[in-house]
Formats: structure tokens, C-alpha cells, sequence
């Protein structure tokens, strides 16, 4: 044996004496040579020789120890100091940081007013309510023109449809930062941080395990949601360190790692109970199975499981008793009993329309689910390919199977959600699949398992030294090309949203010169504000120097009297300034005035075009009584006339009473002018209501306008201004 030869031999060879086949001066021969026996060491004893510290044995990909890298630790050298801080934990430290740092940037720039979701408003509602120290609402003062968007109600309070483990922790990010956007930006890091703990529990092998961190925080889907203060990444994220924590305790009995995961499936049934169920179900029977050999370990190591989780099932138990009535019935379903899980009829609250949820749009919505989804991972349809060939690997086939397990689980829960289906619209440039956030980490530990092992793979063929890093440099550019492609499309949908909230913002003043209650009325009629403008929104106390109050219709003459004080304006976004322009400006911003008594008079003035032809006519209706004023010659070109609105019983055809309407209901002032391609119509539509203390009347005023244009017949009535064709004045008479 040469100097070449490692330590144990030379010392081996220093104690026998040289090898036969050294060279040596020739020596007498004494005879037979006694060695003395070596001292055997005692029970505990170790030889000094063997007293140092001896990294773990790892696999790699291919069975072997250290795996084709010879003498690397799971593909990774790890030398004297690099146990507590190695490099693939700085590697995933870096990708944590550019994931926490992605989704602030992102807040800040491309999502810095949300998604467009308006779920985004419920969970920062929640939030501030938490903030607040409060559970509930009272319904009284929400209803009817200020009630959140996804609130239930029990004994006269208001609730919302989501348990408070997500905004618990934007209350948090906004209490300690002064911002709820740490919150999201901390789920991303941690989401990394899970990805590389659960494939290097799995897996056994950390290059593995960083290449999944590095796709996770890749993947678009991943990227959005983090961005925003919607609960599906945090699910996710939280389902991921659970389960590597609850299967690093299974198998070792380490007690803070049990503790851990228990304490992670707990705040998992905080955030989304149904997703707990369908990922840690597989969890726990793999990781029973596992200790099918100690079951005497098995009490211990559940016990410490369900410790952990004990105090957060406690939370989740005394939060529904507290909102919903009882302990065991969720906000969800207690909102509203036909929004669950299964076919038929379902809705979302009770003053939403009902969906017939059928077995064809299931299929169908996860059909498009899977076509939308290679969009939205790193790599596209490459990384789907490279999981493909993960999940079929011979070496740690019950892990690989837990993880293909756990993607057929989500998929197929969320086909019985009804909720999958409207989700279809927003599969490819909208929110993405993001019902099914759950089952990105384990398809992307099982790509980045199929890269390693087709990595290693590679090493038998010829010239594998050259060919292999450019094959993998081809790969790698083509993911690349792949996601970017997919990222315009996306861009482009919230670059939409954000033109559309800045336009909001452009109609709406900087400054109110006096506490203000703006009245939001979008083109499809909501009793919610956040629906079609999730930015508009309440503070939870509505001590607002601006509240947004819903159109309620004729309903809204009554909300002066709900809001002493305040000054009233109107927010029309929909409205076309002249739609009878082929191009024509939208919305406006109108101050309101309240006009209450027992007598209201309307004057109305309609200015004609000279040369009209005959026929055009004014007219003031209030249920099923009219008053028509003719356009007659000299002045055939203008009408002006004046009607009184009583309380009580008309006097004459001067006065239309009030005492025979169904109030609220709407005072119609309008006008009709014949054309040669149709009539053309006016109306300014003025809610009106009767006050029950007093019995006189309130109006808001100016109304609503509405126009029909000729040629545009089925258009039907379009939201425009009547003025200045149409004139209406009121006043107390």
C-alpha cells in the first residue's frame, strides 16, 4: 500500500509491520512473531480510532450511498462545521428571501389594490374585526346598505363565511409592521421553506429537495397567490410544514417536531378544514403504517401529535359556538345551508341566485382545471412530465405513491365543489386553479425527483460528462420559455383590473369637505359594495370619514336618515356620458339631496331639437298613475310643466297621490321623441319613500337616467344622463 492509502490502512500497517512486498534489507528470522492481544473495549467503549463524528448514511437517487456524486451527503458535500448551516441550507434560505421579497414587489406594483376577488375584502374585513376585538357584527347597524360581502347572520349578529386563521395573521402583520402585506410575503417564504422539508423527509436527498423549493417559488400559481390576502396559499403552505413535521416525528419520535406538526394541523383546521382533511389524511395512515413494526410508539407519538393540535381545535370549537350557535357547525354552512360540498342546488348566501351544480359541469370543470394547470407551474408541461416520471421510481416507492396519493385526493374532493365550476372563467388568466393549491407541493417534489433520477440516469451514457450539463441547460431554457409564454395572458387580466380600480379612483375626490356617504351603483344591481368593486370598503365600526353605502333602488330615499349627518353623494361607474356617440366617456360622481314632506313638487323642463317631428311628449308616473304633457305648437320644440306628489289624496290632475303606491318606489319623470329609426326615451328614475314615524315623503334627488337610443333598440334602457334634454327640478310644494 502506497501514501495513496487511507488512514485505517497505514495505521494497520504501522502495527503489523511492513507487507511482505515492501522493500526492505533482508533481517534474520527470529521465528514465530507473538503479538500481544489488544485490550477489548468495554460495553459503551468505543476504539479511539472510531470516536469521530460520522455524518448519517444517505441514499442517493440510485440506491447508492452518496448517489453518483461519490462522497457527497445527498448531493451535497457537507466538510467539518456545515451540519447546523450546509449548503442546501443556504441554497433554500436564498429562494426563501427572493419569494419573501417577489411578494412584497408584487403588493407593491402589479396587486397593490388585490385581485379583483371580492373574497380579498372579506378575509381584510375579518381582519380589522379581529383588530377590533371583535367576532361579530351588529346586524342592525349593517343592514341594509352597509352589510359585508360573505356574512352570515345568528341572533343579530353578522359573521363571516371564514374561520379567522388567515385574518388572525393579517391582523398580526398589520399590528406588529403597521401592514397586512408581511403576512402574505411570510407565507411564501415559509411555503419554501416546507416544499424543501417535506421532499428532504421523503426523498432522503437535498439537492432533490432544493430543485422542489426552487420550482415552488417558480411556479406562477404559487407566485400570485402569495401576493395576495386570500387563504389558499397559507392553507397550503401550512399543510406542507405539517406534514413534514408530523413525518419527521413519526419516524424519528422527535418530540418538538410532533408538537409541531400537530400544532400545524391544528391551524390548518383554522384556515381550510376540508384541504386538511384530504391531504393528512394519506399522512397520517402512511405514517401509522410506518410504525406498524413499534406499536408500542404509537400512543406516544400521537399523543404529542394531538397535543399540539389540542389548543387550535379548542379555538376552532369555541369560534363557532361564539358566531354560528354551535361548536360543530361551521360559518360556511351556517351562512347559507345550500353552500356545501355535493350536487343540486347550491348558492353562495341567501340573496344570491341559485346554481344547479350537476355532475357534467364537475367533469368539466376539472377537465379545464387540468388543461389550465401546466400554465400556472414552472416548467409547463416539461415539470408535469418530469413529476410523471418521480411518481414511477422503483426506491421509495410507499413515499412517492403518499404524494401521488395526496394530488388524486385534492382533485378529486374538489369535484364535489360546486365552487369549481365558477371557477372556470379565471382558470387561465384569472386566480388559476387555486382551489387545488394543495396539491402543487407534491407534484412538484415528485418533478423535481424525476430530474435527479433522470440526472443520474444519464451518467452510463457516452461522453454523459459533456452531453448531460447541455441536456440539462437545454431543459432548464425551455421551462423558462414555457412559463414566461404563459405569463403575458395573466399580466395583461390584472393589468385590466388595476386600469379599472385606477378609473374608480380617477371618479372619486381626493377630499370631502364633510363626513360623506357615497351611494355604489353598478350596472348589475348588488345589496353588496364589494362585489363589483372589492376596493370600496367599510370599516368594520363604519366610522369612516367616507362610507360606501349599496343602491338599494327606491329603497335608498330612506338612508339619509340612517347617516345624520353625512353628506350624500352618488358613484355610477357604468354610466355612458352619450350613448348615442359611437365613442363615449364613462361614470360619474353626483352630490345628492334629500327632499322630505308632505307635499313635493317636480318641475320638469324637456328643450327638443327644431324640426322634431310631431308627437314627442313628457310625463311624471308614480305606480300605476301618469301624467302626459304633449309638446304643442308654437312651442312644439319645449315642454315645461309642473306636478305636486302628496302624501295624501290628489286635489286634481295637478297632484298625483302618493297614499295609492307601493312605496318605496320610483318617481318616473320622462320624455319620448319620435324619430325615423324609433322613438328615442329619457327617464330620470327618483327613489321615493314614506317615513313610518311620520308618514311623509323622502326622495333622493337628482335620479337615476336612463336612455333608450334609435337604432339601438336592443340595447334595451342604457345608464346615461337625461340632462340637458331633460331637466327636473324638486322641491317641497
Amino acid at each position: 500500500m502506497g501514501a495513496g492509502s487511507p488512514p485505517w490502512a497505514r495505521a494497520r500497517r504501522a502495527a503489523v509491520g511492513p507487507s511482505a512486498d515492501a522493500s526492505s534489507p533482508p533481517t534474520h528470522n527470529p521465528g514465530p512473531m507473538k503479538l500481544p492481544v489488544p485490550r477489548q473495549p468495554s460495553p459503551g467503549e468505543r476504539p479511539a480510532a472510531d470516536r469521530r463524528v460520522r455524518p448519517r448514511r444517505r441514499s442517493g437517487p440510485d440506491g447508492r450511498l452518496g448517489g453518483r456524486l461519490g462522497g457527497r451527503l445527498g448531493g451535497w458535500p457537507r466538510g467539518p462545521g456545515r451540519a447546523a448551516w450546509s449548503r442546501p441550507a443556504f441554497a433554500v434560505a436564498v429562494i426563501c428571501a427572493c419569494s419573501f421579497t417577489a411578494s412584497l414587489v408584487l403588493q407593491a406594483t402589479l396587486y397593490r389594490d388585490g385581485s379583483g376577488d371580492a373574497d380579498e375584502a372579506a378575509y381584510v374585513l375579518q381582519a380589522r374585526m379581529l383588530l377590533d376585538g371583535h367576532l361579530t357584527l351588529d346586524a342592525a347597524t349593517m343592514e341594509p346598505f352597509f352589510r359585508p360581502w360573505l356574512t352570515g347572520e345568528h341572533d343579530g349578529r353578522l359573521f363571516t363565511k371564514y374561520l379567522p386563521g388567515w385574518p388572525a395573521l393579517l391582523a398580526a402583520s398589520q399590528a406588529v409592521f403597521a401592514t397586512m402585506t408581511v403576512a402574505p410575503a411570510l407565507v411564501a417564504a415559509g411555503w419554501v421553506a416546507g416544499t424543501y422539508r417535506l421532499a428532504r423527509e421523503l426523498l432522503d436527498d437535498a439537492a432533490s429537495a432544493v430543485l422542489a423549493a426552487a420550482l415552488l417559488a417558480g411556479s406562477p400559481l404559487v407566485v400570485v397567490h402569495t401576493a395576495l390576502p386570500l387563504a389558499y396559499a397559507c392553507g397550503a403552505a401550512t399543510l406542507t410544514l405539517a406534514s413534514a413535521a408530523l413525518l419527521r416525528g413519526a419516524r424519528t419520535g422527535a418530540r418538538r417536531s410532533l408538537l409541531g406538526g400537530g400544532a400545524g394541523v391544528g391551524f390548518a383546521l383554522l384556515l381550510r378544514p376540508f384541504d386538511a382533511v384530504l391531504v393528512l389524511a394519506a399522512v397520517v395512515v402512511f405514517a401509522l403504517a410506518r410504525l406498524r413494526r413499534e406499536p408500542r410508539a404509537i400512543p406516544a407519538r400521537v399523543g404529542w401529535a394531538v397535543l399540539g393540535a389540542a389548543p387550535f381545535v379548542a379555538v376552532l370549537l369555541v369560534f363557532c359556538r361564539s358566531v354560528t350557535g354551535s361548536a360543530l357547525r361551521m360559518p360556511l354552512s351556517a351562512s347559507d345551508p345550500l353552500d356545501r360540498f355535493g350536487f343540486g342546488p347550491r348558492r353562495i348566501l341567501p340573496s344570491e341566485p341559485t346554481f344547479v351544480f350537476t355532475r357534467h359541469l364537475a367533469l368539466r370543470a376539472l377537465e379545464q382545471t387540468c388543461t389550465a394547470a401546466p400554465g400556472w407551474l414552472f416548467g409547463g408541461v416539461v415539470v408535469l412530465a418530469l413529476a410523471a416520471v418521480g411518481a414511477v421510481g422503483a426506491r421509495r416507492r410507499a413515499q412517492r405513491l403518499l404524494l401521488v396519493a395526496t394530488v388524486a385526493a385534492v382533485a378529486g374532493g374538489y369535484l364535489f365543489w360546486w365552487g369549481s365550476a365558477f371557477a372556470m372563467p379565471g382558470l387561465r388568466d384569472g386566480l388559476g386553479p387555486h382551489y387545488h393549491l394543495a396539491a402543487v407541493t407534491p407534484i412538484l417534489i415528485l418533478a423535481a425527483d424525476g430530474a435527479r433520477r433522470l440526472w443520474s440516469a444519464a451518467a452510463a451514457l457516452p461522453r454523459a460528462a459533456a452531453l448531460r450539463p447541455v441536456a440539462a441547460g437545454v431543459v432548464a431554457v425551455t421551462m423558462v420559455l414555457l412559463t414566461a409564454s404563459a405569463l403575458p395572458g395573466k399580466v395583461d387580466g390584472q393589468r385590466w383590473v388595476n386600469g379599472r380600480n385606477a378609473f374608480l379612483a380617477a371618479l372619486l375626490p381626493d377630499t370631502y369637505p364633510a363626513p360623506a356617504v357615497v351611494v355604489v351603483t353598478p350596472q348589475v344591481p348588488s345589496r353588496y359594495t364589494q362585489v363589483p368593486y372589492q376596493t370600496l370598503r367599510n370599516r368594520p365600526d363604519l366610522r369612516g370619514g367616507v362610507l360606501y353605502a349599496a343602491d338599494l333602488g327606491p329603497a335608498t330615499a330612506t338612508l339619509p336618515d340612517r347617516v345624520p349627518g353625512r353628506a350624500l353623494y352618488r358613484l355610477r361607474p357604468d354610466e355612458i356620458a352619450d350613448p348615442a356617440a359611437s365613442a363615449s366617456f364613462y361614470g360619474s360622481f353626483t352630490a345628492l339631496r334629500q327632499v322630505s314632506g308632505e307635499r313635493i313638487t317636480v318641475h320638469l323642463t324637456a328643450r327638443l331639437p327644431a324640426g322634431v317631428p310631431p308627437g314627442a311628449f313628457a310625463y311624471v308616473r308614480l305606480g300605476a298613475v301618469t301624467r302626459t304633457f304633449p309638446a304643442t305648437p308654437p312651442a312644439g320644440h319645449h315642454i315645461e310643466a309642473t306636478i305636486v306628489v302628496t302624501a295624501g289624496k290628489p286635489a286634481g290632475v295637478g297632484e298625483i297621490g302618493a297614499g295609492a303606491a307601493t312605496l318605496p318606489g320610483e318617481l318616473v319623470v320622462g320624455l319620448v321623441q319620435p324619430t325615423a329609426a324609433g322613438p328615442a326615451r329619457w327617464e330620470e328614475r327618483i327613489p321615493l319613500a314614506r317615513r313610518p314615524a311620520t308618514g311623509a315623503l323622502t326622495l333622493l334627488t337628482p335620479g337615476l337616467g336612463w336612455r333608450t337610443v334609435p337604432g339601438r333598440a336592443a340595447a334595451g334602457w342604457l345608464p346615461a344622463p337625461v340632462r340637458p334634454t331633460l331637466a327636473v327640478a324638486v322641491g317641497l310644494g
